[in-house]
């Protein structure tokens, strides 16, 4: 995909807990950091809630605030101040506005507030308003956009998502949260229908949505297998060098890790720190 030898642009990695999903991405983010490629990565597990906003901020700071004059701009737009002077018909008296203490001379003049909060670092905003909401995010997702087709026609932008069941609201089916509906009805839809080039996206996670017909040209779909006994046998002797283990042990601790990736990493660890006891921790 990177190397433009697929016509695919998205891959759907689905895997059970431990089997190696994250591993796997950040792998793929140090391929693409050699290759001097701009990548974001986002983990849904890590805590955070990600509606669309927060998805281009975290763009934006992964991918470095020049590459986006577009959206700085509209974000300039959107925090420009906004007043309305309400005078009920009566000849519009003087006004003198104190920003540092907030205050207003004149106090017949009633100042309101159109509601919109902006900050530009976070992306946050509160407005009682679903129409100045909408219209706020229409504008940067346009912005966003607009950048990133500028930058993916001298590079490859990649992005990688981790744990992406936790986009859906339902353990049980799929319910799209804010973040999926962004993701998929925006970047994966302008990727399909050709609006956004040389991108490429990986979504990984033990639940991920299901994409129909229309994505086929454009969409690859990729398992984790377990692991067999040769893989262990080669993980232990080779890579953590335990070279006395003996054939009998490989294959108790084969059946043990039962092909997770997770738990043989887990025996490596504890097996090199019963080999070698001045690898603990000082105990206090």
């Amino acid at each position: 995909m990177l190397g433009g030898q697929s016509s695919r642009r998205i891959m759907i990695v689905r895997a059970e807990e431990g089997m190696g999903k994250t591993w796997l991405l950040q792998t793929f983010a140090s391929e693409a950091e050699a290759r001097g490629l701009p990548h974001v990565y986002v983990d849904f597990g890590d805590g955070q809630s990600y509606d669309s906003l927060s998805l281009v901020r975290h763009f934006r700071d992964a991918l470095g605030v020049e590459q986006f004059p577009h959206l700085n701009e509209a974000i300039a737009a959107v925090l420009a101040p906004q007043l309305k002077i309400a005078t009920d018909g009566a000849k519009t008296p003087s006004v003198n506005i104190n920003v540092e203490g907030s205050t207003l001379a004149n106090s017949p003049v009633t100042v309101q507030d159109v509601g919109t909060i902006v900050k530009n670092n976070t992306f946050v905003f509160q407005t009682d308003s679903p129409i100045i909401r909408q219209a706020i995010e229409d504008r940067v997702t346009t912005a966003v956009f607009d950048d990133l087709a500028a930058l993916s026609q001298h590079t490859t932008p990649v992005f990688l998502f981790d744990t992406y069941e936790r986009t859906s609201t339902q353990i049980d089916g799929w319910v799209p949260n804010e973040a999926d509906r962004w993701i998929c009805g925006q970047l994966l839809a302008r990727i399909r229908d050709q609006r956004l080039q040389n991108v490429v996206v990986v979504i990984a996670g033990e639940r991920t949505p299901e994409f129909g017909a229309e994505w086929n040209g454009v969409l690859g779909r990729m398992a984790l297998h377990p692991l067999e006994c040769s893989d262990v046998d080669v993980y232990l002797r080779q890579r953590r060098g335990l070279a006395s283990i003996s054939d009998a042990e490989i294959q108790v601790l084969c059946q043990a890790v039962n092909g997770s990736p997770q738990v043989l990493g887990l025996v490596g660890d504890n097996l090199e720190l019963s080999k070698n006891p001045a690898a603990r921790d000082d105990e206090w």
